[in-house]
C-alpha cells in the first residue's frame, strides 16, 4: 500500500489540530448598514436611470478610499442602488465627477481589461458563504467584465455569465445600469419562511485619472472587493414573495447554446528543399454543429454538457523563444476549461500541477484532438465546494479523462480538501493520481496570514519516488509581502493529466518584498510625498533554488534557481512605476541541451549575474510605455535583454498595443564563440463600433520558429449569450531565400461560427 512520506503526515495532522484556532469570520465594527432591496417591475434596459422605483430603493453613499488615502471618503460622491423585478437583479450606478472631460474610457469590447478606465465593479455572492463570488464590472462606454471571485488574492476572469449592461457619460460625471438574470447567479430558494434573507455584496469604485480606488466595504489596503469576510449585506429578499409571487424564480432546467460553424482552409503548403512553398492538399469548406448546455440538479449546483466541442473564438497562444531547458507552460484559453476552473487547482501553476487542462483536447505541438464531449458539475453541497469533470477524445488515440473535486468549509474561509485524477486512454494503461491538500487564511490584527500544504501520489504506470508534498507560509500585506514555499517532487511524480516542469527535485522559493508609503516614514517621507511617490519598493531576497534529491552535498545538489533583490523601487500616485533589479542565477544541467539556433550549453555548472532596469508607465496615459532593459551573464558569456512594450488607448473605439522582445548573447562555448539574437514582436489592434461589436487584430512572428501569424477575429452580441464569430489564422515562414511569401501562406482558416442562446 503506498503511503506518504512521515513529514508530510506530519504536516497535515499540525494542520488538521489547527482547524479550531480562530479565524475572521466575527462581525466587524466598520461593517456598513445592510440596505434593502426593493422589488419592482417595469424597469428598462438604457442606462438612463429614471424610473420611479431607483429613488424609493435604499442606496449606498458611504464609500471609502483603499487608495491613495486610506480610510478617507471617496473625492466623488457615488451612490448605488440595487432593484429586483421578475427579469433578474437591477443595479443602478450614478458615478459623479466634478471634471466629467476628465473621466477615462477608452474601452469598448466585451471582457477587455478594465483597469485602463474608470469602472464599477459589483461583487454578488448569494451564498453568503466568504468563499464564492462573482464580479461584475462596468465603465462609463457600457463595457462589460466579469470574473469569479477565486480568493481574496486572486480571479478568475475566464467566467462568462449571462447579463448585460448601459452607460452613459452626464454633465455630473456617469450613470450605469446593469441587469443581472437571476439564472445567472446561484442562490438558496428563500421563501416567506426562510430563516435569512441576505446576500453578501460589495462595490467598488475606480478613478481612473486619480489612480483612487473606493469600496462601500472591506476598504483596507489589507483587505479589498474580494475579501468576502468584510463584506456587506443586501437584505429583503422574502419581499420578493409579495411583488414576484412565489418569490425569486427557480433556476431554469437548461440553458442551451447550439452552435453551428462552417470552415474553409486554403491548400496548405509545405516548404520544399528549395525554399519554395509547394502543395500538399486542400482540405475544402466543411460545416458541422455542436452544443453546449447549462443544466441546474440544485439551486447551487451547475452541470455543464458539452458535445462535439469548437473553440475557434479562443485566443490564439502567444509566441516566445524559449531560453531555458525547461517546457513552457501555456495558459488554457478554451471556454469549457476555463469557466470554473478555480474549483480544478491542485499545486503550484506551472511547475508542479495535479491536473493541466490542455492535456485534454490539444497535442503536445497544439494541434487540436476532437473533444466529442464533456461534462463538468460545480457548485456547493451544503458545506463542501465541489467539481467533477469528464470528457472524451477521438483522434487516433481516443481517451476518456476524469477529474474529481471536493473542498470542505473550515474557519472563516479556509477549506480542506481532496483531488483524484484518471485517464484511460483506448491503446496503453489507465493512470491515476490523487491528493489532498488545506489552505488556512488568518487574520490577525488586521493583517493576513496563510497556512497552506499539499500532498499527492502518482498511482500511474511510473518509476521512482512518486509523491509530491508542498507546504507554504504566505504574509500577502500592503506594508509587506512575505513568503516561504517548500516543494518536494518525487522523480516517479508524472501524472497524466498534470504539468510537471521538474522532477525529483526540491524547491525552496520565498520572497520578502517591503513596501512602505512616505506618511509611515515621518519627515523622511515628507520629499517623496512631495514628489507624488505613492510607495516605495524593496525586496530584500527573493529567491527559488531547485536542489536534486539524493545527493547529500548541497553544493552538487542545486540544480537551478536564481537569487533577486530589489534595492530601489517606486510607485508613483500616477500609477508610474520604476524599479531596479540584481539577480544572480544558476543552472546546471546533466546533459546538453540546444539554447537557440545552434548555440548548444554543455552539461555543467554555470552561475551569473545580473542588473535590470523596469519603467511601467500609467495606463491611465493615452499612449503609455513599459520598459525592461537587462545586461549581464547568461551561462558562459553575456548577453543584454530589451523588452519593450506600447499601448495606445484612444477613447472610445480604438486599442493598440505593440509589444518586442529581443536578446542579444555571445556564448564562449568548447570550440568557439557563439552569437545570436531572439527575438519576438507582436501587435494586436482592437477596434470596436459598441459593446457588442468588435474587432481584434493579433499579429506576430519570433525568429527561432521563423513563424509569422496572424489571428483576427470579429464579435457581434446580438444578444447576452448569443455571439456571432468570424475568424481568419494565417501562418507564414519567414525564413524562405526569396522572402516571405505574403500571397501564399503555408495554412489559413477561415471560421463562422454562430452561437444562439435559449432558456429552457
Amino acid at each position: 500500500m503506498l503511503s506518504l512520506p512521515r513529514w508530510t503526515c506530519f504536516a497535515l495532522v499540525v494542520a488538521t489540530a489547527s482547524l479550531g484556532a480562530q479565524s475572521a469570520d466575527a462581525p466587524h465594527p466598520d461593517a456598513p448598514r445592510p440596505p434593502r432591496i426593493l422589488f419592482e417591475r417595469g424597469l428598462t434596459l438604457d442606462g438612463v436611470l429614471n424610473e420611479s422605483a431607483w429613488s424609493q430603493t435604499d442606496s449606498l453613499t458611504s464609500f471609502t478610499q483603499r487608495d491613495p488615502r486610506q480610510g478617507e471618503a471617496v473625492s466623488e460622491r457615488t451612490v448605488v442602488r440595487f432593484v429586483g423585478s421578475p427579469e433578474g437583479l437591477w443595479v443602478g450606478i450614478w458615478a459623479y465627477d466634478r471634471d466629467p472631460s476628465g473621466i477615462r474610457r477608452t474601452q469598448l469590447r466585451r471582457d477587455a481589461d478594465l483597469g485602463a478606465d474608470d469602472n464599477v465593479s459589483v461583487m454578488l455572492s448569494p451564498t453568503a458563504d466568504k468563499r464564492t463570488a462573482f464580479l461584475f464590472t462596468i465603465n462609463p462606454n457600457g463595457a462589460l467584465n466579469d470574473a469569479e471571485v477565486l480568493s481574496f488574492e486572486g480571479e478568475s476572469r475566464e467566467w462568462d455569465g449571462i447579463w448585460d449592461g448601459r452607460a452613459r457619460v452626464t454633465a455630473d460625471g456617469w450613470q450605469a445600469e446593469m441587469m443581472i438574470p437571476w439564472q445567472t447567479l446561484r442562490y438558496r430558494h428563500i421563501d416567506a419562511d426562510a430563516a435569512a434573507d441576505a446576500w453578501d455584496i460589495n462595490v467598488r469604485r475606480y478613478i481612473r485619472r486619480k489612480n483612487e480606488s473606493a469600496l462601500w466595504s472591506a476598504w483596507k489596503r489589507t483587505e479589498g472587493i474580494r475579501f468576502l469576510e468584510r463584506a456587506g449585506a443586501l437584505t429583503g429578499f422574502k419581499e420578493a414573495v409579495k411583488v414576484l409571487e412565489d418569490g425569486l424564480p427557480r433556476r431554469a432546467f437548461a440553458e442551451v447554446r447550439p452552435y453551428v460553424f462552417s470552415s474553409g482552409a486554403l491548400t496548405e503548403r509545405r516548404v520544399g528543399d528549395d525554399g519554395a512553398l509547394q502543395a500538399t492538399r486542400d482540405p475544402g469548406f466543411r460545416g458541422t454543429a455542436g452544443l453546449d448546455a447549462k443544466l441546474a440538479p440544485t439551486s447551487t449546483l451547475t452541470l455543464d454538457l458539452t458535445a462535439n466541442a469548437d473553440f475557434a473564438q479562443a485566443e490564439v497562444d502567444r509566441q516566445v523563444v524559449n531560453l531555458t531547458r525547461f517546457s513552457l507552460f501555456f495558459p488554457e484559453q478554451r471556454t469549457f476549461f476555463t469557466e470554473g476552473a478555480g474549483i480544478f487547482q491542485f499545486g503550484r501553476q506551472g511547475q508542479s500541477q495535479l491536473f493541466y487542462s490542455r492535456r485534454i483536447g490539444l497535442g503536445g505541438n497544439g494541434v487540436p484532438i476532437p473533444l466529442q464531449g464533456g461534462a463538468r458539475l460545480t457548485g456547493r453541497l451544503g458545506q463542501q465546494q465541489v467539481g467533477f469533470l469528464t470528457t472524451h477524445t477521438g483522434g487516433d488515440n481516443p481517451s476518456t479523462a476524469a477529474v474529481a473535486r471536493i473542498k470542505r468549509d473550515v474557519l472563516g474561509r479556509g477549506y480542506v480538501g481532496a483531488m483524484a485524477t484518471l485517464n484511460t486512454p483506448r491503446t496503453g494503461a489507465a493512470s491515476g493520481t490523487g491528493g489532498v491538500d488545506f489552505t488556512l487564511p488568518y487574520v490577525i490584527r488586521d493583517q493576513n496570514l496563510v497556512l497552506l500544504g499539499t500532498a499527492a501520489v502518482d498511482g500511474g504506470n511510473t518509476t521512482g519516488d512518486p509523491y509530491y508534498a508542498r507546504a507554504m507560509v504566505d504574509f500577502p500585506n500592503d506594508i509587506a509581502d512575505i513568503a516561504l514555499r517548500v516543494d518536494r517532487v518525487g522523480q516517479g511524480f508524472n501524472p497524466d493529466l498534470g504539468f510537471v516542469q521538474q522532477r525529483g527535485i526540491t524547491r525552496t522559493s520565498w520572497q520578502a518584498e517591503f513596501t512602505p508609503r512616505p506618511s509611515a516614514l515621518g519627515a523622511l517621507g515628507r520629499p517623496l510625498a512631495a514628489m507624488h511617490v505613492r510607495q516605495l519598493k524593496f525586496n530584500l531576497l527573493e529567491g527559488d533554488l531547485v536542489r536534486t534529491m539524493g545527493n547529500t552535498s548541497s553544493l552538487s545538489g542545486l540544480s537551478n534557481g536564481r537569487l533577486t533583490t530589489t534595492p530601489f523601487g517606486l510607485e508613483f500616485d500616477s500609477g508610474d512605476e520604476f524599479t531596479v533589479d540584481l539577480t544572480r542565477s544558476y543552472d546546471a544541467p546533466e546533459d546538453a541541451f540546444d539554447l537557440f539556433d545552434g548555440a548548444v550549453i554543455e552539461a555543467g555548472r554555470y552561475a551569473w549575474n545580473r542588473a535590470a532596469l523596469d519603467f511601467q508607465s500609467s495606463s491611465a496615459r493615452t499612449v503609455s510605455v513599459d520598459a525592461q532593459i537587462s545586461r549581464g551573464g547568461f551561462y558562459s558569456g553575456r548577453s543584454s535583454e530589451l523588452e519593450l512594450s506600447v499601448r495606445g488607448r484612444f477613447a472610445p473605439h480604438v486599442n493598440v498595443s505593440v509589444d518586442y522582445t529581443r536578446t542579444a548573447a555571445s556564448l564562449t562555448l568548447v570550440e568557439s564563440t557563439v552569437r545570436f539574437v531572439a527575438q519576438t514582436a507582436r501587435l494586436r489592434l482592437d477596434v470596436a463600433t459598441s459593446p457588442r461589436l468588435s474587432t481584434t487584430l493579433f499579429a506576430q512572428w519570433d525568429n527561432e520558429s521563423n513563424r509569422g501569424a496572424l489571428n483576427a477575429r470579429v464579435r457581434w452580441t446580438s444578444s447576452p449569450g448569443s455571439d456571432l464569430y468570424l475568424v481568419w489564422t494565417s501562418q507564414w515562414p519567414t525564413d524562405l531565400p526569396n522572402g516571405v511569401p505574403w500571397r501564399t501562406p503555408t495554412r489559413g482558416t477561415f471560421v463562422a461560427k454562430y452561437v444562439k442562446y435559449f432558456r429552457v
